[in-house]
């Protein structure tokens, strides 16, 4: 039975012909709502080519992309962190000693709950009252890495915790110590099975970069903004350049992790089809071995 199948039932042709309906008239629905968006922002003067005219120029183009740059470095950044904090969150949260486990759960909960927003402001005021001066750069990922370890180590414990008990008990009765048992059986099968959520946690970390506008930080958002400033008669137009600037992106990784999870199937199925011949290939030698042991009774 296929894994779609045990969460619903598979639809008859009637339900087949309604489910073709639905789709085509929302897609003539979304068709309808963009013209008419179209046309409003046509009437207003949007498609004027005096208010998209500073983007053909080469200068607004690299001040963008600068930005663009910035966002992916301190995504980049943060994600590093992040993950390096992460993965031992997991391992505490794990523990089967009470206290540290408490400790990482305590920690999970408490960053999970603060939105980043006000985390990145936190950091920003009392840091450097703290004597921590540090460049906009160092405040955003300091805060954005607080936020996504305990995101992500959620990430981490679900996928370690999704493996059979088997694969632990085997490699501790080869002789493996716990942390051995973990670090060498247990973590490369759990990464594996987690890598597409751990890039949708990138292409999060990657959007919560647009929150570092209120630092300053010099990041794509905020560049738009100073276009905008300049020439405010582009303000629209700047969001929709910087909106698919960001779109390019997490199309991308969206992209990888399609690709990703198109060679984890293929893996299994493989894996599943190489079970089955060895499977069919014993019936026919044990078969053998009755006949031969029958005849041998004989």
């Amino acid at each position: 039975m296929s894994r779609t199948n045990t969460l619903y039932e598979a639809p008859g042709p009637v339900g087949r012909m309604r489910q073709r309906i639905v789709s085509v008239l929302s897609a003539l629905a979304v068709c309808g709502l963009l013209v008419a968006i179209g046309m409003r922002l046509e009437a207003s003067g949007q498609f004027e080519a005096d208010k998209w005219a500073i983007f053909f120029h080469w200068g607004t183009a690299k001040f963008l992309f600068d930005g663009l740059v910035s966002t992916i470095m301190a995504a980049a950044c943060a994600a590093l962190v992040a993950f390096a904090m992460a993965f031992p969150l997991a391992l505490w949260r794990l523990s089967k000693r009470p206290w540290i486990s408490r400790l990482a759960g305590a920690y999970i909960e408490f960053f999970r709950a603060i939105p980043l927003l006000l985390l990145i402001l936190f950091m920003v005021i009392e840091l450097p009252a703290l004597g921590f001066d540090w460049p906009a750069l160092g405040f955003l990922v300091f805060a954005m890495a607080l936020h996504h370890s305990a995101l992500t180590a959620e990430v981490v414990r679900a996928g370690i915790l999704s493996l059979p008990r088997g694969q632990r008990e085997a490699a501790l009765a080869l002789g493996m110590r716990p942390a051995q048992a973990m670090l060498y059986v247990v973590l490369p099968q759990a990464l594996r099975s987690m890598l597409p959520a751990l890039i949708s946690s990138v292409l999060a970390i990657v959007q919560d970069t647009s929150l570092g506008y209120v630092i300053p930080y010099d990041e794509l958002l905020h560049r738009s903004q100073d276009v905008s400033s300049y020439a405010p008669q582009s303000l629209l137009q700047a969001a929709f350049i910087v909106t698919m600037m960001y779109g390019v992106v997490s199309a991308v990784l969206l992209y990888l992790k399609r690709w990703v999870m198109r060679r984890q199937g293929r893996a299994v199925a493989r894996s599943a089809a190489m079970r089955a011949s060895l499977a069919t290939a014993e019936v026919p030698v044990k078969i053998e071995t009755s006949v031969a042991g029958g005849s041998l009774r004989e």
